[in-house]
C-alpha cells in the first residue's frame, strides 16, 4: 500500500498541474470544516459587511470605513458579486489564495536548487503552518499580500535567471498588488531585494543593482499610486487620505519592550515544532545558503513590521509563515539524513508526519462543529422581526449580524472596536457616534464583550428592554 503511495506521490510530483491539484485538495482538506461557521476572526466579519454596502452602492471611505487599504475589500465584494452572499464561498476562495501560494513555493524551491519531492512539502509546509491555528482559517489580508509577495519573488527568480531588469518592474508590481491590501508586505520587497543585491561587496555592479531596486520600488507603488488617481478622479480623495494617512500615522501605539519580548516570545512557543526545525537549518551549513540567507531576510524584516504597530494581534503571526516554509521541508529532510534508513522507513516516516498534521489540522477545525455559532442562531431568531430599512447596534465580534441580515450598519465606522478602541486615531467621540447611532432608533441592540458600557448607557436603559440571552450575547428591543 504504501509503496503503491510513493509511487503515485512520484509520478504526481513530476506534474505542475497535478502539484498544484494536490495543494489544492490538501489546502481544503485542512480548513473545510471552518468554511460554514459564522465568526472566526472579527476583522473577516467587517471585511463582509462592508463589500456587502460597496455593493449596494456605499463608498468607500466616505460612507464605510475601516483602516485598511482597498484591496482586501474587492475579493470580498467580487465573490458576493458572483456567488451571492456566502460565508462557505469567500473561504473556499481562501483555500485557493493559499494553494496558489504553497504552489508558488513549490516553484520557488526549486529555483533555490531544491528538488521536486522537497519543494512539494515546500508548498505542503505552508498549508499546515497557515492553517494549524484558528485565527489562519479567517480570511484575512495576511492571506492576499503573500501570496502577491510570492507572485512577485517568482517574477524576481526569472528576472535574475534571464538577466532581464526590466522584470524587476513586473515583479515589484505583483507586490504592489499586495501593498494595497497591507502596507507589511515591504518588509517581503526588502529581503528580496538585499537577497538578490546584496553580494559580497555591495558595491559591485553598483549602477545595475541601483536600476533594479528603482524598478522594483516603482512597481511597488504604481498600484497604491493608481489608488490615489482613482479617488481623486472620483471627488473623494480628502476622505482616502484621512484614512490612509491621518488615521494611519495615529494608530500605532506605545508599547513596552517587554510587551514586544512576550509577543515574540509566544510565537516562538505556539509555532515550537516549526521554530525548531527552522533555527536547526539556519544554524546548518550542510542546508542551501541561498534558501537560509533569504529566510533570514525575509524573518527578520517580517518581524520589524510585525513589532511597529505596536498592535499584538495573532494573526500578525502569519505573515512569517513563507520564510518558516521555506526552511522547514530541508530542516525534516536534513534530520532523516542524519542516521541511515531506508528509503521505505523514510516514506512512513513522512507519511507518519503528514496523517498527524493533518489529524491536528482536523481537530483544530473540530471546535467549529462542537463550539455553538451564536451569531447564526441571533440572525435566525430576529430575521422574521426585520425589514430592510430597520436598524441593529451591535457589539465587538457582532457586527456579522448585519451582513447576515442584510442590514446598513447605523454608522460608518463598522468595525466596532473603532468607536470604542481606536477612537483616538480616528478622532473620534466615543459618546456623540454612540448617539448619532441610537438617533436612529435600532429595533435590537446586541452586546457580549462590552456589557458594562451598554448596561450601563442611560439612554439604552430608558428606550431598550430586555429581550433575550443567546450563547451569552444580550438581545435588547427598542420599546413599544
Amino acid at each position: 500500500m504504501i509503496q503503491k503511495l510513493t509511487t503515485y506521490f512520484q509520478h504526481c510530483v513530476q506534474s505542475n498541474w497535478k502539484v498544484f491539484a494536490l495543494l489544492v485538495v490538501l489546502s481544503v482538506l485542512f480548513r473545510i470544516l471552518s468554511f460554514s461557521y459564522s465568526v472566526i476572526d472579527h476583522d473577516e466579519s467587517t471585511y463582509l459587511v462592508i463589500a456587502n454596502e460597496l455593493n449596494k452602492g456605499a463608498k468607500l471611505y466616505t460612507d464605510v470605513i475601516d483602516t485598511k487599504p482597498p484591496g482586501i475589500f474587492l475579493p470580498f465584494s467580487l465573490v458576493e458579486t458572483l456567488a451571492g452572499k456566502s460565508i462557505f464561498a469567500i473561504r473556499l476562495l481562501g483555500s485557493l489564495i493559499i494553494s496558489l501560494s504553497a504552489f508558488l513555493l513549490f516553484l520557488i524551491a526549486q529555483q533555490l536548487g531544491s528538488n521536486r519531492t522537497i519543494s512539494f512539502f515546500t508548498g505542503l509546509s505552508y498549508i499546515v503552518i497557515f492553517s494549524c491555528y484558528r485565527y489562519g482559517l479567517a480570511v484575512n489580508t495576511e492571506l492576499f499580500f503573500s501570496f502577491f509577495a510570492l507572485a512577485g519573488l517568482t517574477v524576481l527568480f526569472k528576472a535574475e535567471q534571464s538577466n532581464r531588469p526590466t522584470l524587476w518592474l513586473i515583479g515589484g508590481t505583483l507586490i504592489g498588488f499586495g501593498f494595497i491590501f497591507k502596507y507589511l508586505v515591504l518588509a517581503g520587497f526588502g529581503a528580496f531585494s538585499l537577497f538578490f543585491l546584496l553580494e559580497k561587496s555591495i558595491f559591485s555592479k553598483l549602477g545595475s543593482k541601483l536600476l533594479k531596486f528603482l524598478l522594483g520600488l516603482i512597481g511597488v507603488l504604481l498600484p497604491f499610486l493608481i489608488i490615489h488617481l482613482y479617488f481623486f478622479m472620483n471627488g473623494r480623495f480628502d476622505d482616502f487620505y484621512e484614512t490612509i494617512y491621518g488615521v494611519t500615522s495615529r494608530y500605532s501605539s506605545a508599547v513596552t519592550a517587554s510587551e514586544n519580548f512576550s509577543f515574540f516570545l509566544n510565537f516562538h512557543v505556539g509555532y515550537i515544532p516549526f521554530i525548531l526545525l527552522f533555527y536547526y537549518a539556519l544554524f546548518n551549513k550542510k542546508i542551501n545558503a541561498d534558501t537560509r540567507r533569504l529566510a533570514v531576510y525575509w524573518f527578520v524584516l517580517a518581524w520589524i513590521v510585525v513589532l511597529l504597530p505596536g498592535k499584538p494581534f495573532k494573526h500578525y503571526y502569519l505573515q512569517l509563515v513563507p520564510p518558516l516554509s521555506l526552511i522547514v521541508p530541508l530542516a525534516f529532510n536534513r534530520l532523516l539524513s542524519i542516521k541511515p534508513l531506508s528509503a521505505y522507513s523514510k516514506t512512513k516516516l513522512v507519511g507518519l508526519s503528514v496523517a498527524v498534521a493533518l489529524l491536528v489540522g482536523i481537530v483544530n477545525q473540530s471546535y467549529f462543529w462542537v463550539k455553538p455559532d451564536p451569531i447564526k442562531q441571533i440572525t435566525a431568531k430576529l430575521a422574521p422581526h426585520l425589514t430592510k430599512n430597520d436598524f441593529i447596534l451591535a457589539d465587538k465580534d457582532l457586527q456579522l449580524a448585519h451582513y447576515l441580515l442584510d442590514l446598513t450598519p447605523p454608522t460608518k465606522y463598522v468595525h466596532p472596536t473603532i468607536i470604542f478602541q481606536h477612537h483616538r486615531a480616528f478622532q473620534l467621540d466615543t459618546e456623540q457616534e454612540m448617539n448619532r447611532m441610537l438617533d436612529k432608533n435600532p429595533k435590537f441592540i446586541l452586546y457580549d464583550k462590552l456589557k458594562h458600557y451598554f448596561e450601563t448607557n442611560q439612554r439604552i436603559q430608558n428606550n431598550y428592554h430586555f429581550y433575550e440571552r443567546i450563547e451569552g450575547v444580550t438581545i435588547l428591543e427598542r420599546n413599544p
